[in-house]
């Protein structure tokens, strides 16, 4: 059986929605899912062609003025595909965060550097966090996708455009259900960024031997926040 990854099966979901040329396809995933399973640009489009190879889509090139572009649309095969994915055991979650990494190996460098890590990491985090509140208040305006489904109009039949956007209101209960998530992931990461930029800013050096007990108070209050109450 053919190993494929959740980007595969993340556009292979895009196009279960509508057909999209190869750059608005792109667009689409950079946008609503890069809060979720972010990919460069490149990988998207490498993953288009896979798809293509896979059987999943199929792909028409368009004529557009001087320019020809490629518009993907799922297959019957690709169909199947999305339902089996869907059905099956998810991956364990990655946290791919950067201010993590450079947390962990914070031991090779100075307590500044740590401190400004964390900040920039903390304020990123709300940058995202704001960014999806954005979208949250949007879709309640009123002509928005809320305002759809609450009038009856699912979008299945005729498609509406919102802010210049085509909307599809029958999927605003999942959206709503990721931004949900997705909001109090990026406050919790964005709160633990700012509790250890104060707390480092007080050590001599990330491996300042004076904060033995604050390291064993803390491994303990892992373990116990965590331990079977029974």
């Amino acid at each position: 059986m053919t190993k494929v990854s959740p980007t595969t099966h993340g556009l292979l979901g895009m196009l279960a929605i509508q057909s999209w040329t190869g750059y608005e396809l792109t667009q689409q995933m950079q946008r609503s899912l890069r809060f979720v399973w972010p990919s460069s640009a490149g990988h998207l489009y490498r993953e288009q062609k896979r798809l293509v190879r896979l059987g999943w889509a199929s792909v028409e090139h368009e004529t557009v003025g001087a320019r020809t572009r490629n518009r993907y649309s799922i297959t019957a095969k690709g169909e199947a595909a999305l339902r089996a994915w869907l059905a099956s055991e998810p991956e364990e979650p990655h946290f791919e965060i950067e201010g993590m990494l450079r947390l962990f190996h914070a031991s090779h460098g100075s307590t500044g550097e740590l401190v400004k890590s964390m900040h920039a990491t903390g304020d990123a985090a709300i940058a995202m966090r704001d960014e999806l509140v954005a979208y949250a208040a949007e879709y309640l305006e009123e002509g928005g996708p809320l305002w759809m489904l609450e009038h009856d109009l699912d979008g299945a039949n005729e498609r509406i455009e919102w802010h210049g956007r085509m909307m599809y209101p029958e999927r605003l209960h999942v959206v709503a259900l990721v931004i949900d998530g997705s909001t109090r992931l990026l406050d919790a990461l964005a709160s633990f960024a700012a509790n250890t930029a104060v707390e480092a800013s007080g050590w001599e050096a990330p491996t300042d031997p004076s904060i033995t007990a604050d390291t064993r108070a803390r491994l303990e209050a892992v373990r116990d926040r965590y331990r079977p109450s029974s």
